[in-house]
C-alpha cells in the first residue's frame, strides 16, 4: 500500500526551540522530551535488557489489555492499536518525542497477507556504542497506514527525530521474533525487553 506522507510528519526538517508541538497534523496534543535511557530506566533482567518496573516512570505504558475467554475477546483492547491511543497513562505521559537516533534496521510488512501491516524498525544512539541500553524498537502501526496517519517509513542510518507512543509489548516468541539482539550486534530484534515506541506517529530528519 503506497502511505501517503503527512505534511512535516514524513520527513520534515528539525529546528530549535523547547515548546515541543505534533509533527502530525492529526494530532492536537504536545509531547513530552524523552530519551532511549530514560524509556528504558536502569533495572535489568536475566538478559540485561531493560525491565518494566525500573523504566519510564516506574514502568508507566501503554500496553495490550485484552482479556481472553475461550479464545475469544471478553473486553480491553491492544492500547497501540488504536487511532491514535491515550497521550497519558494514570496522568503519567506517554506520547514522547526521541531525538538523533538513526534505524540500524527497518522492515515494512504492507503488503505482507495475515500480518498487522505495521513497519518495524530499530532505533539507536547517533553516535553510541549500540546495545540493550541505546537502542529500541520502534514501529509504524498498520492501523495509522490504512487510515492515512501515518508517516512515510524511515530512512535507514540517518540521524532523525521521533514521535510517538511508549508502548510495553510483552514477548512473543510463538512469532519468531527474536527477543536477543546481542547475536545480530544489537541491530535486529527486541533488546531483550518489552519496551517500544509504538505507534510512531511522526519523524524528522535531525539537524544539529
Amino acid at each position: 500500500m503506497a502511505l501517503v506522507a503527512v505534511a512535516a510528519a514524513g520527513c520534515g526538517s528539525s529546528h530549535g526551540g523547547s515548546t515541543l508541538s505534533s509533527w502530525n497534523p492529526r494530532l492536537t496534543i504536545r509531547p513530552v522530551r524523552a530519551t532511549i535511557p530514560q524509556i528504558l530506566g536502569t533495572s535489568a533482567n536475566a538478559l540485561g535488557g531493560a525491565a518494566r518496573a525500573g523504566g519510564w516512570h516506574g514502568g508507566v505504558a501503554l500496553e495490550d489489555r485484552r482479556r481472553y475467554k475461550n479464545r475469544q475477546v471478553v473486553s480491553g483492547v491492544d492500547e497501540r492499536r488504536l487511532v491514535p491511543p491515550p497521550a497519558a497513562v494514570n496522568g503519567v505521559p506517554v506520547f514522547v518525542e526521541v531525538d538523533n537516533v538513526e534505524i540500524v534496521w527497518s522492515y515494512d510488512n504492507g503488503n505482507v497477507p495475515g500480518t498487522d501491516h505495521d513497519t518495524s524498525g530499530n532505533a539507536c544512539l547517533v553516535g553510541v556504542h549500540r546495545s540493550n541500553r541505546s537502542c529500541i524498537h520502534i514501529e509504524i502501526d498498520g492501523r495509522w497506514k490504512a487510515k492515512r496517519w501515518a508517516p512515510a517509513d524511515f530512512p535507514l542510518n540517518a540521524p532523525i527525530d521521533v514521535q510517538g507512543y511508549i508502548y510495553w509489548d510483552n514477548p512473543h516468541p510463538e512469532e519468531g521474533v527474536p527477543f536477543d539482539s546481542a547475536p545480530s550486534g544489537y541491530i535486529r530484534g527486541h533488546y531483550a525487553t518489552g519496551w517500544e515506541i509504538h505507534p510512531v506517529s511522526a519523524w524528522r530528519r535531525h539537524v544539529g
